[in-house]
């Protein structure tokens, strides 16, 4: 388990963010089932999803019953912007022990706006660390944005759904880079990768072993049950959470 302590803090957290930047091999799914998982696996641990896409699908999923108005004011672009510290975007979720920092569409104007900022990287890799959880799970864009570099230079892991088509391996090799690319400026821990064959069928995920990508052994199936689940704001039945169960404890 990747464990990391900080000065004057008895806090140990791991800090794990999904990214890809190809829409539709399950990134906002992973971050979903996987963090419930984590949660059942581990029942005294304390659990924070932070929605750094746009799409803001992980926010629809856990606050799906929350006002808009409330989901607006606590946006993570308050942090981007300046006006609020993370700790005071947090709403507990109503899933035990999970907690969200959630986001608005209006997250894609804002980051635009604050780009130029170069050190918003190391702040807010700092600031994760100072909040009082053991695991946090970030979900990134699909594409080549400041949220995506958030998520990744804030990361402790880095975990990239793969499926069996050339684009969705290509755009890997571009997360593999950004990875590689942060690690060689950070002092300390590195950032490690994980690569998780996502909404394939058994067999196709025997072809993504033979590509030469190194991958998790567990991976995530092509269910309609995922997708119901999603869709509805449910949890997975026990049946179908096993497959998530194994990918988060190779992940930690």
């Amino acid at each position: 388990m990747i464990v990391k302590k900080y000065v004057n803090s008895k806090i140990k957290i791991m800090i794990i963010s999904v990214s890809s930047i190809k829409g539709g091999v399950g990134k906002s799914t992973g971050v979903i089932f996987l963090s419930q998982a984590l949660a059942n696996l581990k029942p005294k641990s304390k659990i924070l999803v932070i929605d750094l896409d746009p799409n803001n699908n992980l926010t629809d999923y856990y606050l799906r019953d929350e006002d808009t108005k409330l989901i607006s004011s606590k946006s993570i672009a308050h942090y981007l912007e300046g006006t609020s510290k993370l700790k005071e975007l947090i709403i507990p979720s109503p899933f035990d022990r999970i907690s969200v920092i959630p986001t608005t569409p209006k997250l894609a104007r804002v980051s635009l706006s604050v780009s130029y900022d170069s050190t918003l990287s190391q702040r807010f890799r700092k600031d994760l660390r100072e909040l009082d959880y053991d695991y946090i799970f970030i979900d990134t864009p699909p594409a080549l944005t400041l949220e995506l570099t958030l998520g990744i230079y804030g990361a402790d892991v880095v975990v990239s759904p793969i499926a069996p088509n050339r684009w969705i391996i290509q755009g890997y090799d571009e997360i593999e880079k950004l990875v590689n690319d942060n690690n060689k400026v950070l002092k300390g821990s590195k950032i490690k990768l994980y690569v998780l064959k996502s909404l394939v069928s058994e067999k196709k995920s025997q072809i993504l072993d033979d590509l030469g990508i190194k991958t998790l052994n567990s991976f995530i199936p092509k269910l309609e049950s995922i997708a119901n689940a999603n869709n509805s704001a449910k949890p997975l039945n026990e049946k179908t959470a096993i497959f998530f169960e194994n990918a988060i404890k190779e992940i930690i």
